[in-house]
């Protein structure tokens, strides 16, 4: 059900949006790639924070999100995401996000630090198990496109629980990393994905390269916020 507007909070922006915790239904399409340190851009982590590595590498995952109506708000999303540790613990940090809904990129930065940036989707999802996404900046400058197709569904149904760590949108505001609590359930299937990061966009580290694993979270419920 959609949270009613009138319980609604407002930003500097002037756009409303939902009060945490977000719960969201949908669908996420999700790759993981290894990367060498050196590729990687810098800046955007919270202070202190390592990025995890496996076999001596940094692993980025690329998602593309499709929220449906019968959750909070109902919108398109892309964003790239790293596993980070900082001090004893584990977290997800976002650093690179786009989203259609001003209320989404308004509440997500107001309530958690997320950089959410408006962009213009194009979604389809083609007969049987093929999902396809295009994701551009206002101006027309593509930034990731997904061709995804399923393969290998898991039975039943899994939950999924994190942490997301993100620093200070303003770096001189004084204001800590903030940490936000995230939980997902949804059936799980394994696929093929293509992607396309072009030479010229925001996630050009990307471009070229093929993940080593990609996913599907089907019927998913989110909920996110502390």
């Amino acid at each position: 059900m959609t949270t009613a507007r009138l319980c609604w909070l407002n930003s500097s922006a002037e756009a409303s949006f939902p009060p945490e915790p977000w719960r969201l239904k949908g669908t996420l399409y999700v790759s993981l790639w290894r990367i060498r340190m050196a590729e990687l851009p810098v800046g955007g982590l919270p202070t202190g924070a390592r990025l995890t590595t496996l076999f001596g590498r940094a692993v980025v995952a690329a998602a593309f999100a499709v929220y449906e109506t019968s959750g909070d708000l109902a919108y398109n999303e892309v964003l790239v995401a790293a596993p980070i540790r900082l001090g004893k613990r584990f977290f997800s940090t976002i650093t690179h996000i786009w989203v259609d809904h001003p209320s989404s990129s308004a509440g997500a930065r107001a309530l958690w630090s997320i950089p959410k940036e408006p962009a213009i989707f194009q979604v389809s999802r083609g007969p049987g198990r093929t999902f396809k996404a295009i994701a551009a900046i206002s101006d027309g400058q593509p930034i990731a496109a997904l061709h995804f197709y399923s393969r290998l569904a898991l039975p039943g149904r899994w939950r999924l629980r994190g942490a997301i760590a993100q620093a200070p949108l303003d770096p001189n505001s004084g204001e800590e990393v903030k940490i936000t609590k995230a939980q997902a359930m949804g059936s799980i299937a394994f696929g093929a994905a293509t992607w396309n990061f072009p030479r010229a966009g925001p996630l050009r580290f990307l471009s070229g390269r093929k993940p080593f694993v990609s996913a599907r979270l089907a019927e998913m419920s989110l909920c996110f916020g502390n």
